[in-house]
């Protein structure tokens, strides 16, 4: 029992009762507890609907920037529109492949947008020009298959949820091969937490990594554990999560098509709250197709067609 985590009401009426705890080691306790309440995450709280982004069928979105430059791609099934996050002014729009994977910037602020059924991913610039194209249909290191959610690295190496070969492949930003990750099965979301951690959402799980691509030592009575949360419809639980996000204390946020919400959990693995109709912030949800969070923390979620700002 991690009792740091416990309610200060169970401190005082068990543990403290119980005497199986020494005074100091309570004291340590309760301290750790008031330190941790003091950071305690913007998630913690109810969050609310800031702004719709209104677009024709939005599957996916992405974020960069800050401030009043920042901006939100929003993809749709033909289109990408590009919108002023301050201003929610859509400040530009242009065609793209009918077969959306996922999308992310890189640090320059070009957009990088992966093409589920053509197994490669296209580069568009700042303009919305298509600079290149990298990758092709395949089981080859390199080669796609059904790519999904994509993610940038720190140091710029990309990310992509290779769901159709069982892996996570990592590219240049130049489209060179890199290396793979593999053990999943179908990968559809993947992100980076702040510290360099990897969260993969696959079916019916979502498995934590260290920056190397290895599990994580995270939860468990042995301390590893493989996936965090599992099937089902309770709390902590998933059953189709489609999308990841890491929020900016390494909070992990996992979307889930048929549940219909957001679950945010804090780096530990502790569940925060619950995003959705019945949850901890009563947000209408629908079909949950993408998340992502800005450096601000706000949620972006491409829901019902269009997009929502929750803060």
């Amino acid at each position: 029992l991690r009792l740091e985590n416990v309610s200060r009401e169970y401190l005082d009426d068990v543990v403290k009762r119980s005497g199986l705890v020494c005074d100091e080691r309570f004291r340590e306790i309760c301290e750790r507890q008031g330190a941790s309440k003091a950071t305690a995450s913007r998630y913690s709280r109810e969050l609310h609907v800031e702004r719709t982004f209104a677009t024709d069928s939005a599957m996916t979105a992405a974020v960069h920037g800050e401030g009043a430059e920042e901006r939100v791609a929003v993809v749709c099934r033909s289109k990408i529109n590009i919108f002023n996050v301050e201003s929610g002014e859509r400040v530009a729009q242009f065609d793209q492949d009918d077969s959306i994977g996922g999308a992310a910037f890189n640090a320059e602020g070009e957009l990088y947008v992966s093409n589920y059924f053509q197994g490669n991913v296209s580069v568009y610039d700042r303009a919305g020009v298509l600079v290149r194209k990298f990758g092709s249909e395949g089981s080859e290191d390199g080669q796609l298959c059904l790519p999904q959610g994509i993610s940038f690295t720190g140091e710029g190496e990309l990310l992509v949820a290779d769901s159709g070969n069982d892996r996570v492949q990592v590219f240049g930003k130049d489209g060179a091969y890199l290396r793979k990750i593999g053990g999943f099965l179908e990968p559809l979301g993947v992100c980076v937490a702040p510290d360099g951690s990897i969260v993969v959402a696959c079916w019916e799980e979502v498995h934590v990594l260290d920056n190397e691509g290895a599990f994580v030592r995270y939860l468990g009575s042995d301390g590893f554990v493989r996936y965090l949360g599992s099937e089902g419809t309770g709390d902590g639980h998933f059953h189709f999560p489609q999308g990841v996000a890491a929020g900016p204390r390494g909070e992990i946020l996992v979307a889930d098509s048929e549940r219909k919400d957001i679950q945010v959990f804090r780096r530990d693995g502790v569940l925060l709250q619950r995003i959705g109709a019945d949850g901890d912030s009563k947000v209408d949800l629908g079909s949950v197709k993408s998340v992502c969070v800005d450096g601000e923390g706000r949620v972006f979620v491409s829901s019902n067609g269009s997009l929502l700002m929750l803060s």
